[in-house]
């Protein structure tokens, strides 16, 4: 059995049917479902995600990208996106992980690595989200990891040393820079990346472009057209896209639709609504409603 099968198998053996299944290591979660999942929106955090069986897509804008057991993606900020599962069975069912970016670490790492890299240009990357070739280190790196889950005591004491060691690899790999991304602030994608973690911070209070524009030091126009072709949507849309996503969210934990409205910025009631209707295709009290429906 090759070294991914002996992955799957681990994480299988470890969760039920379907479901996610957050783990005692900070930041890692298992995935499993037995069918395909239709696209969905959801928030993808900056994390580094692996599918093991099955097939994955992410989609934002324009853009999609589609990992599977021969690749990982990386994600270097907070996102709205569309996320479906596929190629999946009852004898053949989607196993997944994934690891929140730990910034900290991931920083302590890039200073180390400067001296050995000083005069070595790292490639501009021009996107937020991409996935990249899964190598047999970085493999190797994840099965170790899990096996710490078997022994509180390898886990206390190795599973941070392996999470550096990974995060060692992702940085050396060819989409390295997206994880430099979500630490400092280069040119290209790297200039976007706080105006997102900015909006993603304060996405409920009034947001325009001028304010946001002078949080990023461009003028209005630059932001916009540099913030478009990073992840194809203005800033505006970006704004009422995470808005909606988080009151989707909170619909579904339990507020009432008055409590999502104000808490996610709107200050019309009746504007909510047909925004949340026009974005998602039902409206707020048939959102609620399906949440009850599937408890």
């Amino acid at each position: 059995m090759d070294i991914t099968r002996k992955l799957a198998s681990q994480v299988f053996e470890r969760l039920g049917v379907n479901g996610v299944y957050p783990t005692t290591i900070e930041g890692l979660k298992l995935y499993a479902s037995e069918t395909d999942v239709p696209t969905m929106p959801i928030v993808l955090q900056p994390t580094i995600c692996f599918v093991l069986q099955g097939q994955k897509r992410i989609t934002s804008g324009q853009q999609s990208y589609v990992y599977n057991s021969g690749s990982y993606l990386i994600n270097s900020v907070t996102r709205p996106v569309e996320a479906s599962v596929f190629d999946v069975s009852e004898s053949h069912p989607y196993l997944g992980l994934s690891l929140t970016v730990d910034q900290q670490t991931v920083g302590q790492l890039m200073m180390e690595m400067t001296q050995w890299q000083k005069d070595k240009p790292h490639p501009q990357q021009d996107v937020l989200t991409q996935s990249t070739p899964l190598t047999e280190s970085i493999t190797h790196i994840l099965y170790r990891l899990l096996s710490t889950l078997n022994n509180a005591m390898d886990q206390q004491i190795l599973s941070a040393s392996i999470c550096r060691e990974l995060y060692y690899e992702v940085l050396k790999g060819p989409c390295g820079g997206l994880l430099r991304n979500s630490v400092i602030n280069h040119a290209g994608a790297n200039r976007i990346a706080p105006v997102v973690h900015y909006i993603e911070q304060h996405f409920e209070q009034d947001l325009d472009i001028q304010s946001i524009a002078g949080v990023a030091g461009m003028s209005a126009s630059t932001l916009h057209e540099h913030f478009k072709q990073v992840t194809t949507v203005s800033p505006m849309q970006y704004v009422k896209s995470l808005r909606l996503h988080k009151a989707r969210s909170m619909l579904s934990s339990g507020f009432k639709i008055a409590e999502v409205c104000y808490g996610v910025g709107y200050s019309s009631p009746s504007q909510f609504s047909r925004e949340f209707k026009r974005f998602f295709g039902f409206t707020p009290s048939e959102a609620k409603n399906l949440t009850a429906s599937m408890e």
